[in-house]
């Protein structure tokens, strides 16, 4: 558990609904569904721009989260971008360095792992891949050098290893 936020921290997908690109030192523009808001417009190293819906609390500790969601690292490139729905991360995110470069590819569902996760070497090419279900890592795991050659492969079932090659 401890090792998803660790990656979450460092690593999330295009979302469709940005229109504008705040690295190039725009304001944000998102495409709330109805029924919600955006909070923010401009990059923050503090605050990601996010839907929030209506008639909740103001206090940013309360407000339910739900549509796009981007966040940024403090020299204004993009951190992160994704959906959340009722609060929780789910769709496909996906995940920048300090300099732009995509280090990641998470799906979620109800906040869990659930689905394909792909981390990139900054090259771009995958420097692992997995597949999750409900948060519990589940089905091939496979580990690559940065020239594409296979390191190692695992295969897990509900979380746990089952064999290594």
């Amino acid at each position: 558990m401890a090792y998803r936020h660790v990656v979450l921290a460092i690593a999330v997908v295009s979302a469709p609904a940005l229109a504008g690109d705040a690295s190039a030192g725009q304001g944000v523009r998102l495409e709330c569904p109805a029924g919600t808001t955006q909070k923010g417009s401009k990059p923050t190293k503090d605050l990601g721009v996010f839907c929030i819906k209506t008639g909740g609390s103001s206090d940013l500790d309360k407000v339910v989260r739900h549509g796009p969601y981007v966040d940024f690292w403090a020299n204004g490139q993009k951190q992160s971008e994704g959906q959340f729905k009722d609060n929780l991360r789910t769709g496909r995110w996906t995940f920048y360095d300090a300099n732009g470069v995509k280090t990641g590819e998470t799906e979620f569902e109800r906040n869990d792992y659930h689905g394909k996760r792909v981390e990139y070497f900054a090259n771009g090419t995958k420097k692992l891949e997995q597949a999750w279900v409900k948060g519990l890592q589940d089905g091939l795991e496979v580990v690559y050098a940065e020239d594409g050659r296979t390191v190692s492969q695992a295969r897990f079932a509900a979380g746990k290893p089952v064999s290594d090659r």
